[in-house]
């Protein structure tokens, strides 16, 4: 989103217009079309997407959902909130998606369900995901909210599965403040996830006014300029003295908590006000994609050759969109240090590896590549604002470092 939009969906909110915008309907209508598929269906949150999906397919009680750790943990939270068991498998570490020889190990008779994670927008290795779980009837869900566009030998990602979701939060490729977008093969499972949706409280102006009040400081304090040498460096501080403050601006459960029910403030109907800005955004999501891609392979020529082993390696016949560029730096604030010496800013993922939150520790596994990824990979900045010139003179930098 611009800041102009969210000025703009601001300004309808306090003049009372909370019903402002486009049809739902043609919001939908219009994701159904950039995916390819018959139909989408919008909610809420991503969160709150996983959680209908799961609540139509009505599993059986203490059934396990398998899913990589890297995640936000409220999609942990959602599963036990089910009555569900989450059964972590790790990554592999040169893709960082699920490790199709840890998921086949991991399936037992227990097993009811994968959710598989699009990690950074690289694609899962979703053909062997889905030939080890289909024989065996398990379901197959995709968490696509890191991979709009992204695909596997032309198939987009969130269409391989029974059913995938995308996440409209701030900062994605597409984005209408929070929500999100269900897509699905099976047509009995959209409508009665639909049927659910439409059962759910109006938004209310504070909802909204809330999300597009945190968007619009995001959107101004992300601005190259003001990010460089305002925002980074404070969020740096932030986090050293209270990671929670952080976390509340990224999220409504920032305390890394275990809930004990699924909260009223995730329950409400996507707004027209919403789907006015994701319509906006679909006009621009492929450009920058275009964008994206580009800056990503200056990224992987200039510095394949040097450093292979440190730089992603996406499954055969994949198409990444690279919403975040992961480089591993094992060096860690070192090379944090060195970047910013430069003048460019690199952080790890604010995701955490919920294998090893203190609130989830029954489910405690080791997941080496996962634990060793949150530490040691780094994303190298290449989204659509920047030039070529700019992710030119980032490699230069990332060369300089790796030459001592």
């Amino acid at each position: 989103m611009t800041k102009q939009d969210l000025l703009g969906a601001m300004f309808k909110l306090l003049c009372g217009k909370l019903q402002a915008g486009k049809p739902v309907a043609l919001f939908e209508k219009e994701c159904a079309a950039m995916l390819g598929v018959e139909r989408a269906v919008a909610a809420s949150y991503a969160r709150t997407c996983l959680y209908h999906l799961l609540k139509a397919l009505n599993l059986p009680q203490g059934s396990e959902v398998i899913l990589t750790p890297i995640t936000i943990h409220d999609m942990i939270n959602v599963i036990l909130l089910l009555g569900l068991r989450p059964r972590f498998v790790d990554i592999d570490p040169k893709t960082y998606q699920i490790d199709p020889e840890a998921l086949e190990s991991a399936i037992t008779s227990r097993t009811k369900a994968i959710l598989v994670t699009h990690l950074f927008g690289i694609p899962s290795p979703m053909d062997r995901v889905v030939s080890l779980c289909e024989p065996k009837g398990i379901i197959v869900l995709e968490d696509a909210s890191h991979a709009y566009n992204a695909a596997l030998n032309g198939k987009p990602m969130g269409t391989f599965g029974d059913a995938g979701f995308f996440s409209l939060s701030s900062l994605k490729a597409l984005s209408t403040g929070y929500g999100g977008i269900i897509v699905g093969r099976k047509r009995a499972l959209l409508d009665q996830v639909s049927h659910s949706l439409e059962k759910l409280r109006k938004a209310r102006t504070r909802d909204l006014l809330d999300i597009m009040v945190k968007n619009t400081i995001v959107a101004f304090a992300t601005q190259r300029a003001i990010f460089s040498c305002l925002t980074f460096p404070a969020i740096r501080t932030l986090d050293k003295m209270s990671p929670t403050i952080v976390r509340k601006l990224q999220t409504d459960n920032p305390e890394l908590v275990r809930l004990q029910e699924f909260p009223d403030t995730w329950l409400w109907q996507f707004s027209p006000l919403q789907s006015e800005l994701g319509l906006k955004g679909i006009q621009r999501i492929k450009h920058d994609d275009i964008k994206r891609r580009a800056h990503a392979q200056i990224l992987l020529d200039k510095l394949g050759p040097i450093a292979p082993e440190r730089l992603p390696h996406p499954p055969p016949g994949s198409l990444s969109v690279y919403w975040r560029f992961p480089f591993r730096a094992p060096e860690g604030s070192q090379f944090a240090r060195f970047m910013s010496d430069c003048g460019i800013d690199v952080t790890t993922t604010l995701l955490p590896c919920c294998n090893t939150l203190p609130v989830f520790k029954e489910f405690h596994e080791p997941m080496p590549h996962a634990e060793r990824a949150v530490k040691e990979v780094y994303f190298l900045p290449a989204e659509p604002s920047l030039t070529d010139d700019q992710i030119h003179g980032m490699a230069d930098a990332v060369t300089r470092f790796l030459n001592g």
